[in-house]
């Protein structure tokens, strides 16, 4: 073949190369990355020894780059979760260290009221801590779930309140029948904290999307952090001492691990720990 012909055949090459590696860093699948090797074979073949080889080695390099950063994010989501105790104050117990940041967005309903009652943390959970309040109920909260008149099958709102000394601690749990109607549902808790009197903070993402907000709660200010879990929406509020984001993340980080045990069939267990 003249100089021209392999020049050509480079060409066709390197553009058999590029189609077939964007669907590789798109989806990713064995079926993509199967037919970059294939391209990879042609071009060696086709184009001569040292331009198909470099054709190659460049397709191997772009395909690995995707896995590289893919490997990347997951050791960032898998960062420890900060240090701290909600509110303050000696009285205060102090949690332990959480060990990761949980994030998926699993696609599971929790609409049994009995499953719901599991995911609000219980004494176990909440070491240190006295339950004062806890509550199933229909999403429009029109009926209160009992075990003789149990609500299933539907979307179930739950909440449960912890002291200790001056400090309040609840945990408020919304399900719905979809990941889309949590994400409305989302908006509407977010647009529930009018801009002046609560402010954002920054605070590392928790479940599949976050706020945190500071602002007067019925205790003084205080912290909330809503978060959407999949099909769930929660909040944790902390009031009663001194504002105190890390503190209140951490039971944030505790609830949503429950509801993720929850949505993958286990038995919500995760908790505090001693104090």
């Amino acid at each position: 073949m003249g100089t021209g012909g392999r020049r050509v055949a480079v060409g066709v090459a390197v553009g058999v190369l590029v189609g077939v590696l964007g669907g590789c860093a798109s989806g990713g699948s064995g079926e993509t990355k199967g037919a970059a090797a294939a391209a990879s074979s042609t071009a060696t073949s086709g184009a001569g020894g040292t331009s198909g080889a470099s054709a190659a080695a460049t397709a191997t390099a772009t395909a690995t780059a995707p896995a590289a950063a893919a490997t990347a994010g997951t050791a960032g989501a898998s960062a420890p979760a900060d240090a701290g105790a909600a509110g303050g104050g000696s009285a205060a117990p102090v949690p332990p260290p959480v060990a990761a940041t949980p994030g998926a967005d699993l696609e599971a309903v929790l609409l049994d009221d009995k499953v719901v009652g599991q995911v609000l943390p219980d004494a176990k959970a909440m070491t240190g801590w006295d339950e004062e309040k806890r509550k199933v109920d229909t999403a429009d909260h029109a009926t209160t779930c009992t075990a003789a008149a149990p609500c299933t099958g539907k979307p179930l709102s739950g909440s449960v309140r912890f002291s200790s000394g001056d400090l309040v601690t609840r945990f408020i749990v919304d399900t719905l029948p979809s990941r889309d109607a949590a994400r409305d549902r989302l908006k509407e808790t977010y647009a529930s904290y009018p801009v002046g009197p609560f402010q954002k903070v920054d605070a590392p993402g928790l479940g599949s999307e976050s706020q945190a907000f500071v602002g007067p709660l019925a205790g003084g200010d205080g912290v909330s952090i809503v978060v959407r879990s999949g099909t769930v929406v929660a909040s944790v509020t902390t009031e009663g001492g001194p504002v105190d984001v890390a503190g209140a993340r951490r039971f944030a980080v505790m609830l949503v691990k429950r509801i993720e045990q929850a949505q993958s069939g286990k038995a919500p267990d995760a908790g505090l720990g001693p104090a």
